[in-house]
């Protein structure tokens, strides 16, 4: 049997035999590929090509479908027959060989092959010390991300650290570690990475973008949060924090301008070029976008969501999170009635957050080559993790004075009388209020616990509060109005089982049984 990612390896180091009439003679040894600065920054920068693939449905579409699968999504699209995406954001007879959870699953790993590679060759390349150790903390940062993507969605996963591991071990011989192995690589991968990397205002321009120090700081204290390692978790946020290399944007509308790249809010973020020509840019506005606006409909906004605005108050995130049909479009004078597609949209709703404006839309408008950038980690997200972690590791002052920032930006006040359980479920307000529609609802809902119960099964399930909103509360004349995806969305939601998604299925019969499933698929 073929040895694990080693066709991986193969195809990675002879992709030129494509383009050749005749036979190849030889292939170049790993030294000889790792033979220069310029050969081992061509490799870590492939290694990020791996966090957002270029190609919508490899692994960001399935970060979509994450969002699907809570209360501030529907799939939204109802012109087209998607049974594949329905089953995962319904809970309903969820597939464990869907295409979603084998790609997502293989391009993690090939992020961790490509950084197992750069690790263990660059110390055979005679170069600047300081750079190699910058290339070095890239590669960690980028492997904990990988497998942080990995343990989240999937729980216990095959540890592999070494490029040579792969090429020494048969794929039926690998099993699934603990998540606390799996946590402890991360967690490790994560301090080297902060020990190695500069601060965000020591790069230069053409480096944005890079992992910097806060970034590996600020994955870290979400580490630990998510193994509810309260104090660790606050105490390395705090460390980002009293850097004084981010803050706040002051106009909430800023975060996700496409004017603002990398603006002093964003701790890691995607880079996006729009380039027809090369079909390159970002896609999440066509997947999000109206289908009447040369988008698709995917992952629409809820009125549950809505709601929780208006019910707060919250106009001005309302505003920036939720574009409403028949309404005009904050931020862009030229759309004063928007087209939603009633009959092709579930929700008549879409992700304002991904939207391009009319004005900065490149002509001819080629909505599959976005310019807008990505954040994926950012200072408010930071400011929420540290007050949460405070709130569990006793320190409510704290908890109160950071969720106040957060709130402050928005006008709206917050009581600082607020203890116990309601101060903790008003932070967990706040995070989904504050971070809706950028993909970390679900795994907020997996991973709070009331009574040791997962939140998301309070949420989901017959008696969740969900989707009695939905079959016996919602009025909303959109919903209610297109049945075509099912009202009923997380009535089958089972926690003995959708607490993690399936390992793929191929996994399994590729290890002949010893990678196991999770409980209950």
């Amino acid at each position: 049997m073929k040895k694990l990612f080693f066709v991986f390896a193969v195809v990675l180091l002879s992709a030129c035999e494509d383009f050749l009439d005749e036979p190849v003679r030889s292939k170049p040894t790993l030294t000889e590929i790792f033979s220069s600065q310029e050969s081992v920054e061509a490799f870590v920068n492939g290694a990020y090509d791996g966090i957002m693939e270029n190609d919508w449905w490899q692994i960001n579409f399935f970060r979509q479908i994450t969002d699907m699968a809570t209360d501030d999504c529907w799939a939204g699209n109802t012109e087209q027959s998607r049974p594949d995406i329905l089953t995962i954001a319904h809970y309903d007879n969820v597939d464990v060989g869907s295409t979603y959870f084998m790609n997502f699953w293989n391009y993690q790993f090939r992020g961790i092959t490509r950084c197992n590679l750069i690790i263990q060759e660059m110390d055979n390349v005679d170069f600047d010390e300081d750079l190699k150790n910058r290339y070095k903390g890239e590669a960690k940062f980028l492997r904990a991300r990988f497998y942080f993507e990995l343990v989240k969605n999937f729980g216990g996963v095959p540890i592999i650290t070494t490029f040579d591991e792969l090429l020494k071990s048969e794929i039926r011989e690998y099993v699934r570690q603990p998540e606390a192995e799996v946590w402890a690589v991360i967690e490790q991968d994560l301090i080297d990475a902060a020990e190695l990397l500069p601060l965000k205002s020591e790069y230069a321009s053409k480096d944005l973008g890079r992992a910097t120090k806060g970034a590996a700081q600020a994955y870290l204290a979400k580490a630990y949060l998510f193994q509810e390692k309260w104090q660790e978790a606050a105490d390395m946020a705090n460390e980002v924090i009293t850097s004084g290399e981010y803050q706040l944007e002051t106009s909430f509308d800023d975060v996700w301008s496409v004017t603002n790249p990398n603006g002093v809010e964003s701790i890691f973020e995607v880079q996006y070029r729009s380039d027809p020509t090369f079909r390159i840019g970002g896609v999440f506005g066509v997947t999000t976008g109206s289908r009447e606006d040369g988008g698709w409909s995917w992952c629409v906004p809820t009125s549950n969501l809505e709601q929780a605005y208006l019910e707060e108050g919250d106009n001005i995130r309302l505003r920036n999170t939720i574009i409403k049909h028949g309404e005009p479009v904050y931020g862009d004078p030229e759309v004063t009635e928007f087209d939603a597609g009633l009959s092709r949209n579930k929700s008549a709703r879409i992700n304002r957050k991904f939207y391009i404006p009319t004005e900065y839309r490149e002509t001819p408008y080629s909505p599959r080559n976005l310019p807008l950038n990505h954040i994926l980690m950012r200072y408010a997200d930071l400011l929420l993790i540290y007050a949460e972690a405070s709130h569990f590791a006793g320190n409510e002052g704290e908890a109160l004075a950071k969720l106040k920032m957060v709130r402050d930006r928005v006008n709206l006040t917050t009581d600082m009388s607020l203890t116990g359980d309601a101060l903790r479920d008003a932070i967990w307000k706040e995070r989904r209020l504050e971070l809706a529609l950028e993909q970390h609802r679900l795994y907020d809902l997996r991973r709070q616990k009331v009574n040791g119960v997962p939140r998301i099964a309070t949420v989901m399930g017959p008696e969740g509060s969900f989707v009695k909103y939905n079959t016996q509360e919602s009025t909303d004349e959109f919903e209610l109005g297109n049945l075509r995806e099912k009202q009923s969305k997380g009535a089958t939601f089972d926690v003995d089982k959708h607490i993690l998604w399936p390992i793929p299925h191929s996994e399994i019969v590729l290890t002949e049984g010893r990678i196991e499933q999770n409980p209950n698929y």
